[in-house]
């Protein structure tokens, strides 16, 4: 399963609504302050420092959802906030525990439930106030349960504490910093602290070009795709290493090409600079951080970034361009419609010289046929990245031709990386989407489950497969172990469910409801399907 949606979604709000730094924040910052107060008084003023903290002063409010019936309200006290859910005669009450993005744009929430970290489905918009959140808009049965990864955080937090082998359980408390702090583009500062000379610390500017730029795309090129070389995750990643060296970033092939302009992604912010005519003769010179002061926040950004544009193009410029010449940016890279961004407007980077009339006209979403790497990791890792990327994105899409290649690429590499978890689970995945391939599926993600025995995940696949190979006994016992080693996973529950329905077991299958509903006492579709059950 993918969760590219709710991926771009919690990247997307790293803008978001302006809310008091948190107090680990500013302790993790404090030693840099104290020989370096100008920048990190700035840096405290910017949408980064505020990309994840305590729960804000939005106010009170509601909407219905139409794609659902959902009615959703909102009760706020100063730290204290309560959202509430009402579908079809049920409803459920929920109090976030942190307020992710800096409110530029909107503010998200995070539910922790035993632990456990879950994506509120409404976002309060700065321009529009409460809304669903990106990736619910057609929702027919929104709830607070989408799992949130530490992968999904890694933009809006300085540093998270998932638990290892889970997808949203964290220690207590789940952060050690919770908005980012100076270390996201400087790395650690120990060395420099010992030794508080040039070259002890990352300065991203005296980088080498794509260590240089992979500072920014951490953060600000998240793809069709982002594939974690073996044994690692996306926050494994640190400042000095080049973005590949971690993991890889894969592009639909179509948008690299510079006259034909695709839809605009929130998240695309370094790809787009990559397509503009100023960064392809610039040489490798123009970059993020020539426009971009991290330790500051422009009071004027129209005059600001004016004298940026200058300092290349020069005032002999101004004697040939068209009046009024004074809003470089507003003209050149105006603000467009995102296309999964919940209805939100973004820069557009590309530095077009005649950018589209219509701002919205590239808005629209086409799923891509092919895919690229970004920068093309080393050796074998280039395909097999490019597999999983294709696996990824053609089972999300639903694009045959990206799974059949993708499938290629693993089946090739596979003896390579014959224990690698993401490539035995790719591969099932591919398989168990196959006519009579259920057994075929299982046995692959029975090596994948020998190779990390404690990852709930793997069973959940293993029992799929076994169900879809019509051996039930199999699929139960792996869907219980799934749930020993996590019981706070909505998916076992359901499936057990079905499992049982299929039997013809009304009383099996309302025990499954019940221990779902033990899990997570406020959902919705637990109440109902409790209570639909118990009339079986």
């Amino acid at each position: 399963m993918t969760h590219r949606s709710e991926l771009a979604w919690l990247l997307a709000l790293a803008c978001l609504w302006v809310c008091p730094a948190a107090a680990d924040t500013a302790a993790g910052n404090l030693a840099c302050a104290k020989c370096h107060p100008n920048e990190t008084a700035g840096y405290a003023a910017t949408q980064m420092a505020h990309s994840l903290g305590p729960i804000g002063p939005e106010p009170a409010g509601g909407f219905t959802h139409a794609a659902s019936g959902s009615h959703f309200s909102v009760i706020a006290a100063g730290p204290e906030m309560v959202q509430t859910l009402e579908r079809d005669g049920v409803s459920a009450h929920y109090q976030p525990s942190y307020a992710i993005g800096s409110g530029t744009h909107a503010v998200g929430y995070l539910i922790d439930l035993q632990g456990h970290l879950f994506q509120s489905p409404i976002c309060f918009y700065s321009h529009r106030g409460w809304d669903m959140a990106p990736g619910y808009e057609n929702n027919e049965t929104p709830d607070f349960l989408r799992p949130v990864t530490a992968d999904c955080l890694f933009c809006h937090v300085g540093q998270a504490r998932p638990v290892a082998h889970t997808s949203n359980r964290f220690e207590d408390p789940p952060f050690d910093a919770e908005a980012i702090t100076c270390a996201r583009c400087h790395g650690p500062a120990e060395a420099h602290l010992q030794n508080p000379v040039p070259g002890s610390i990352i300065n991203p500017a005296r980088l080498p070009e794509r260590a240089r730029d992979s500072v920014c795309e951490q953060c600000h090129l998240s793809g069709e795709a982002r594939i974690s070389n073996p044994g690692m995750t996306i926050s494994n990643f640190h400042p000095g290493q080049n973005l590949e060296d971690v993991f890889s970033v894969y592009v639909d092939e179509n948008s690299l090409d510079p006259a034909r302009p695709a839809a605009l992604h929130v998240i695309s912010q370094a790809q787009q600079l990559g397509l503009s005519t100023c960064a392809r003769k610039s040489g490798g010179k123009l970059w993020c951080g020539t426009c971009h002061d991290p330790h500051l926040q422009p009071a004027d950004p129209k005059t600001f970034f004016r004298e940026r544009c200058l300092s290349c193009h020069g005032a002999a410029l101004l004697r040939t361009h068209p009046k009024p010449n004074l809003d470089c940016v507003g003209c050149h890279m105006p603000r467009r419609p995102v296309s999964d961004g919940g209805h939100t407007v973004f820069t557009d980077h590309r530095i077009a010289r005649r950018p589209p009339a219509e701002s919205g006209s590239s808005s629209g979403s086409t799923e891509p046929r092919s895919l690229v790497a970004w920068h093309e990791p080393a050796g074998a890792l280039a395909k097999r990245n490019l597999g999983l990327a294709e696996v990824e994105v053609g089972e999300r899409t639903h694009t045959f031709s990206l799974i059949s290649q993708g499938a290629k690429h693993l089946m090739e590499i596979w003896p390579q990386f014959p224990n690698d978890p993401p490539v035995l689970t790719g591969i099932g995945q591919v398989l168990l989407g196959l006519e009579n391939a259920g057994e075929d599926a299982a046995s692959v993600f029975e090596r994948a489950i020998q190779a990390e025995p404690e990852n709930p995940s793997n069973y959940v696949h293993a029992a799929l497969a076994w169900k879809a190979a019509h051996d039930d006994q199999k699929a139960v016992q792996c869907l219980e172990k799934a749930l020993r080693l996590d019981p706070i996973a909505e998916q076992p529950y359901l499936e057990l469910a079905a499992i049982y329905a299929a039997q013809h077991q009304p009383a099996l299958v309302h025990l499954a409801y019940e221990r779902y509903l033990r899990a997570f006492p406020q959902s919705i579709e637990a109440q109902k399907k409790v209570r639909e059950s118990a009339s079986y």
